[in-house]
């Protein structure tokens, strides 16, 4: 009985750890405080976006495929097995058996550690996506590029990982259905649920950079993800957003609210395909010449991977850029911000308005795993900014958030841009929550961002681990307890002989 008391204690301690934690893990939006930012009268706001950046599903690629020997080694003892002499058998067997200690059972060891690790890292990403949508309810949802780990992997990995992508880590999210891209009919009222759907920007592991971004990674992508240039279009009536046809939008009264999805991996040159480039440079053109229809009610939301250009200092990543040989082409290899031009074409294209006001809207992108807060204001900014590092874009000048609330800078002659922190283990679990919404005081849309983090994977797997002990020092108890309770009987029947 005295092992039962010991095991029985300890499973008491245990089980309230567990529940506690799993509480935690299970509701860390309620603990953190995570909720969409709202209007100041704390009504829903109609646009809210959850957004995720980089979750880079990795492959099995490294792992022995299913045909190779688990033990390659012994596949030696068949050679060995047809000598004569005892010295070179012994030897052999002597290789044999240090090899297999060695390099074999450590790379099974490895591989089975690996599996677990990519299904675990599924889930843990499944778990963030799914905790985070149950509490806050988004209405829309978007993963800002690098779905997927590596854009080298050939067809059929790009599938596996693709159905895991689906299936596993955002399980119960769905593809933006091909009808929307080119949305000229009429879509059936409440045909669309966007709370569902999810929307996927390219990244540079999914199609590759401009350097090696061809017609197959692009045409993959499209058929599992959706297209890598596309726009959407929001009217607000009675405080909702009623998706337009482009006929409608053109012709809309009152709010809009657009939403871009723009393909920045191959918008910088030199490129490998210059036909896919012009395709991405006619479409920003295009948004760029519908901008100019837009008027002070109307706002703009830019999905896409890589930042817009920014001076060393202003976040985590620095300007970068590397190209291949030139007998490949001397393509993009690596870049981590869009150059100036590309980024002044963006912001004058799609933000200016007027001169010296900025159209109302937001710049959402990933890329930058640490993520990054920066407000482009119209023009030069120079109150309260003594000490504050700032770069330039064009007439542009851009800054850190909280600087640019110091120095006061007016929301209608500026727009945000927010790089959204990687929802990897390694990241911290990261959740960007946008709000939008129409102030009628001010006549003008309003958006603000939060985060909502949940820790590193450490945190998931020892939870999990804990509750798995947990129940396994309960079901040990069991037969302890029957066995206590028998002993129990047996004593209390002796007794009652030895009194008879």
């Amino acid at each position: 009985m005295r092992l039962y008391n010991v095991l029985l204690t300890a499973w008491k301690f245990l089980a309230l750890v567990a529940v506690l934690s799993s509480a935690y893990i299970y509701l860390y939006p309620a603990v953190h405080g995570c909720k969409f930012p709202s209007p100041q009268d704390g009504s829903l706001a109609p646009f809210r976006l959850l957004a995720l950046g980089d979750p880079q599903l990795e492959g099995d690629t490294s792992l022995p495929k299913a045909t190779d020997p688990t033990f390659p080694s012994l596949g030696r003892l068949s050679d060995l097995s047809k000598t004569w002499s005892v010295n070179v058998l012994g030897k052999g067997l002597i290789d044999v058996a240090k090899e297999l200690v060695k390099e074999d059972i450590p790379k099974l060891l490895h591989s089975y550690r690996k599996r677990i690790d990519l299904v675990g890292n599924d889930y843990y990403l499944a778990h963030v996506y799914r905790t985070v949508t149950w509490w806050t309810q988004p209405s829309h949802g978007v993963v800002l590029g690098d779905l997927l780990g590596s854009q080298w992997m050939n067809d059929e990995e790009f599938e596996r990982r693709s159905h895991r992508f689906w299936t596993r880590a955002f399980r119960g999210a769905e593809k933006i259905p091909d009808n929307i891209f080119d949305y000229v009919q009429v879509v059936p009222e409440g045909s669309m649920k966007w709370d569902k759907s999810l929307i996927t920007v390219a990244g540079n592991h999914d199609i590759g950079y401009a350097g090696d971004l061809d017609e197959s990674t692009v045409e993959r992508f499209e058929k599992r993800y959706g297209k890598v240039n596309w726009y959407i279009t929001f009217g607000l009536e009675n405080g909702q957003l009623r998706m337009l046809t482009r006929n409608q939008a053109a012709f809309a009264e009152g709010p809009r609210l657009k939403v871009i999805v723009l393909n920045t991996m191959n918008l910088d040159s030199p490129v490998h395909s210059k036909a896919l480039q012009e395709e991405t440079k006619r479409f920003l053109d295009d948004q760029i010449g519908s901008s100019a229809g837009q008027g002070y009610l109307d706002a703009t939301v830019l999905l896409t991977h890589i930042p817009l250009h920014k001076q060393e200092g202003l976040c985590v990543d620095s300007p970068f850029f590397t190209h291949y040989p030139d007998h490949h082409g001397a393509g993009i290899s690596e870049q981590n911000h869009l150059t100036e031009s590309s980024s002044r074409s963006i912001l004058d294209g799609l933000y200016e308005f007027e001169g010296s006001f900025a159209t109302a809207g937001m710049i959402l992108n990933g890329h930058d795993h640490e993520g990054c807060d920066v407000i482009h204001a119209r023009g030069a900014v120079s109150d309260g900014l003594d000490n504050v590092t700032t770069s330039s874009i064009g007439d542009w000048t851009s800054l850190r958030r909280e600087d640019a609330q110091k120095a006061k800078v007016r929301s209608d002659r500026s727009v945000r841009e927010v790089t959204v922190r990687s929802m990897m283990g390694a990241y911290g679990g990261n959740s960007g929550l946008v709000s939008g919404w129409f102030d009628k005081k001010e006549r003008r849309w309003r958006f603000e961002y939060q985060s909502c983090m949940f820790g590193v994977q450490h945190i998931w797997w020892a939870v999990h681990i804990l509750d798995l002990v947990t129940v396994l020092v309960g079901l040990a108890l069991i037969p302890l307890s029957l066995l206590g309770a028998g002993s129990f009987i047996e004593k209390q029947s002796n007794s009652v002989k030895k009194n008879q």
